[in-house]
């Protein structure tokens, strides 16, 4: 299913490193979540494998789609749910205060991620992350929060009473026909379009089950869910237009279907690529060494940040020469 809007050239497009600045967990943090996991360490199997693979999702595929039993699949199914639980811990008990350890100003954060609302198009971000922070901490008192075609979770409840959620507001994902019957009003003008290509904590796949697009095979995942689908669609479609600038938080460029996106739309469309890293720049621009076609996606990055958002939205709420340089480079051309 596709949409037909017209959007902003100037698209946020963010992985896990974005969610890191707020204490959030990389892939290799979530590994030892789960070694750690008692259910885990009940199983030789599932020990000896993880000691071996640090790659938690090629761990997660291969216990669920190989000859391991149904206790082994059910152990590692838990102990994934209570990682992403632990994610969310995290998000919902971070503040901004003077002495915390992630002070970043996050009226600062919630002010540039508004630049992306769009005023005469329909503004997206999009994301790979699966955990709630934009939808816990994204308050902005002029634009809203939108994710197409599903309740936004938590709601204003617990979200300002910082509380976890609970087995009652994991929301299913609409249907087929029940994408149809909203198809208009998915994307809204004049507010923040979020959209979650790999889903996300606290949703159900269409048909009631616990679902998160992890492992191999993500787009094969994608296809089979209506929404999700749509939004990998919305992805392609927002990228195929000329004169796109891709601003790229926290994303290592890893997933070969999302690359495969943006490779097509630099060669078809000279997308051009904004990055924010506080990785030193020739560790960065090196890893494209071992990527499939990382040449094409490192000829088109034309703007290189590397900071953490804590220097681009310091404590003090100044405004900060990393900040202006962004702004002067991505937004002034």
């Amino acid at each position: 299913m596709k949409i037909q809007k017209e959007f902003g050239r100037h698209i946020l497009f963010t992985g896990a490193g974005f969610t890191k600045n707020f204490g959030g967990l990389l892939a290799s943090e979530m590994w030892y979540k789960i070694f750690n996991n008692r259910r885990v360490q009940e199983h030789t199997r599932l020990m000896e494998l993880l000691r071996t693979d640090f790659n938690y999702e090629l761990v997660y595929h291969q216990v669920i789609n190989e000859d391991y039993t149904n206790e082994e699949k059910e152990s590692i199914n838990i102990a994934i749910n209570e990682s992403y639980k632990v994610l969310d811990d995290i998000v919902r008990e971070w503040t901004f205060h003077s002495g915390a350890p992630y002070p970043i100003n996050i009226y600062g954060v919630n002010r540039f991620l508004a630049m992306f609302s769009g005023i005469h198009e329909n503004g997206l971000f999009f994301t790979l992350n699966q955990d709630l922070f934009i939808e816990r901490h994204f308050n902005n008192v002029m634009i809203g929060l939108n994710l197409p075609g599903v309740q936004k979770i938590p709601d204003s409840h617990k979200t300002i009473l910082q509380l976890p959620l609970e087995n009652s507001d994991f929301k299913p994902l609409p249907t087929v026909d029940d994408l149809r019957a909203k198809s208009k009003n998915l994307i809204l003008p004049r507010t923040l379009n979020y959209i979650k290509l790999h889903g996300s904590f606290g949703w159900l796949s269409s048909t009631g089950t616990r679902m998160l697009v992890i492992g191999r095979q993500k787009e094969g995942q994608i296809s089979e869910e209506p929404l999700l689908s749509c939004y990998f669609h919305l992805f392609k479609e927002t990228l195929s237009k000329p004169n796109r600038k891709l601003l790229v938080i926290g994303y290592g460029f890893m997933d070969k279907h999302i690359n495969r996106i943006i490779i097509n739309s630099i060669n078809d469309y000279s997308l051009k690529l904004y990055i924010i890293s506080p990785s030193d720049q020739s560790a960065f621009f090196s890893k494209f060494n071992s990527i499939e076609h990382g040449e094409i996606i490192l000829k088109a990055i034309v703007g290189y940040f590397p900071y953490k958002l804590l220097d681009i939205f310091p404590q003090d709420q100044s405004e900060s020469h990393a900040w202006r340089e962004i702004i002067g480079s991505y937004f002034g051309n």
